[in-house]
């Protein structure tokens, strides 16, 4: 396959070097304004391609910076802030007006952006509050331990935490991966991460999972925590969100006691009678690992914290909201939501994909028109003299470009970007390995 992705950021970055002038705003087309609540990927792509739609479109966003968990959380060795910075710039460039530290909240609701005027509301808050591991000592507030995404934003947007001797992980998934890098970053001399699945059910793309084993992180699996190990006494459990971890009013909490390490039992995933797959836990197989800090990274989940008590919006279990599959809509009319916080913790793709089909549903609710939403497929116009891939037949294999990277021995001294992507010339070879299938289509 053409590494699409790459291609993608190499015409990207050249966008922003070599295009210099301001992106002048669409025009404001249409006499009804449109409100997002959340300026991450999900709510950013909606205010934009509404923008494009010819809506004022005001994007309200808690946090004084924009991006989402990108600028909460992921670590800049997977993406700078200048990058985002120049995405959230360009946007805004297009017309959209994001108004940082405005959050929604049960002293400025969704219902009250009705009652202002705002024909549509796109709720796109993401998943922001952290799955509880359920063992014992993970709900107290230790020194050494910490939860994933909290461990991040601390990292992102404060003082950066020092770490040494051993740091512990638990997690299988892509946030695991990005906070062992980190660990190791900050200092720690030895970082290890134990999931309670085989190496084929982590829920991380292969390729971190083989750029975290590259800076020689330890990956253990088949093993499940079953208590943290401390000294001193109990403490006051910890922020539940980061909602709680960067609001205003924040709580001290009094000193106390300090990881020394976690227990682990045995484990296995087994086929149940239905088809299913279970976790079994041997009891009887147990490890105990010192560690001077313990980071717990099982995942996340949808922060409903900011809305009234006597909301009407439906939402499932798991606090998702419970939306039309095609449209994005919400049980009352003018109210979409998308993104993590309907879905859970996904792709930025997906998040980006959700923002957009939520702008093609809001102006279809404003316009009157109904049925699911269909979104083509955009192609740049072909050029004659474009040279193709097809232009020199071959039958040799043409083999796929590789991306650059840091040096792993040389990377872990700092938090430069650790993929480089293409040169100008890797990207024109790259791209002449695409056979175009679209002309294929037309040729039979």
């Amino acid at each position: 396959p053409v590494a699409i992705r790459s291609l993608k950021r190499f015409a990207a970055d050249w966008y922003f070097e070599h295009i210099k002038k301001a992106k002048a705003p669409f025009p404001v087309t249409k006499s009804q304004k449109v409100a997002v609540v959340g300026a991450g990927p999900a709510g950013l792509s909606c205010a934009y391609f509404l923008a494009q739609k010819g809506y004022q479109t005001i994007v309200f966003e808690l946090q004084e910076r924009g991006g989402g968990m990108l600028g909460l959380a992921l670590p800049e060795f997977r993406l700078p802030a200048a990058i985002i910075a120049k995405e959230i710039g360009y946007i805004e460039s297009c017309g959209v007006e994001i108004r940082f530290g405005s959050p929604i909240d049960p002293r400025h609701t969704i219902n009250d952006l009705l009652m202002e005027g705002y024909k549509a509301v796109f709720i796109a808050a993401g998943a922001q509050s952290r799955k509880w591991v359920g063992i014992p000592g993970a709900e107290e507030d230790l020194t050494g331990l910490y939860h994933g995404l909290e461990f991040l934003a601390k990292t992102r947007v404060g003082p950066k935490i020092r770490l040494d001797g051993r740091v512990v992980v638990i997690g299988g998934g892509n946030v695991a991966m990005d906070v062992a890098r980190t660990a190791l970053r900050l200092g720690a001399a030895e970082v290890q991460i134990f999931y309670r699945r085989s190496r084929e059910e982590m829920s991380a793309w292969e390729k971190d999972i083989e750029e975290t084993l590259e800076e020689g992180i330890v990956i253990n699996t088949l093993w499940t925590p079953k208590e943290i190990l401390y000294q001193g006494r109990r403490r006051a459990p910890i922020p539940r969100s980061l909602t709680a971890l960067f609001g205003v009013e924040q709580t001290a909490m009094p000193t106390g006691g300090k990881v020394t390490g976690i227990s682990f039992a045995r484990s296995r995933s087994a086929l149940k009678e239905d088809g299913r797959t279970c976790l079994v836990v041997d009891d009887g197989a147990t490890r105990i690992v010192d560690a001077e800090t313990i980071i717990i990274a099982i995942g996340q989940a949808p922060d409903a914290s900011f809305l009234p008590l006597d909301s009407r919006l439906e939402r499932d279990l798991w606090a998702h909201f419970k939306v039309d599959p095609n449209t994005l809509s919400t049980n009352i009319s003018g109210i979409f939501a998308g993104g993590d916080f309907v879905t859970g913790p996904s792709t930025v793709i997906e998040a980006i994909a959700s923002g957009r089909r939520a702008a093609i549903a809001i102006d279809r609710h404003i316009c009157g028109e109904g049925g699911p939403v269909r979104i083509k497929d955009e192609k740049t116009a072909w050029k004659e003299d474009a040279r193709l891939a097809l232009a020199d037949e071959t039958t040799e294999g043409q083999s796929r470009i590789p991306s650059n990277y840091e040096i792993p021995g040389e990377r872990l001294s700092d938090f430069r970007e650790v993929e480089k992507g293409f040169t100008e010339q890797q990207a024109v070879c790259e791209s002449l390995r695409c056979l175009r299938c679209d002309l294929e289509r037309e040729k039979r």
